[in-house]
C-alpha cells in the first residue's frame, strides 16, 4: 500500500517563524463577545462564537500598533497562557 502524506502544523505555516524577544502588548478592540453554550461544569463554560475577536497589536522596536485578530488563547500550565494573533495589515518596519 503506498503511503499516505502526513501533515503536521508546521506544515500548514504560511511563513518562517522568527524568535522574539521584547514586550508585546494586545489591546481589545471587542465590547462583547456572544455564541452558542456547548458545555458547563463548576469550573467553566466552554461555548463557540461567529467572527474574529479584533484587537491591536504593539511590539517593541515598532512605532505604531497593527491591527489583528485572536485566533489562539491556551493554558501553559504554572499561571502562563500562549497567546496568538493573526496579523490583518503588514507589520511596519522597526522605528530607526
Amino acid at each position: 500500500m503506498p503511503e499516505q502524506p502526513t501533515s503536521t502544523g508546521l506544515d500548514n505555516r504560511r511563513g518562517d517563524r522568527l524568535p522574539l524577544e521584547g514586550a508585546v502588548t494586545v489591546e481589545l478592540d471587542a465590547g462583547v463577545i456572544a455564541g452558542s453554550g456547548q458545555n458547563i461544569s463548576p469550573q467553566g463554560v466552554f461555548f463557540t462564537a461567529t467572527g474574529a475577536l479584533p484587537v491591536r497589536v504593539r511590539i517593541a522596536g515598532h512605532e505604531h500598533g497593527v491591527r489583528g485578530e485572536l485566533v489562539r488563547y491556551e493554558s501553559m500550565g504554572d499561571g502562563r497562557v500562549g497567546i496568538a494573533i493573526r496579523f490583518l495589515e503588514p507589520l511596519p518596519s522597526a522605528a530607526g
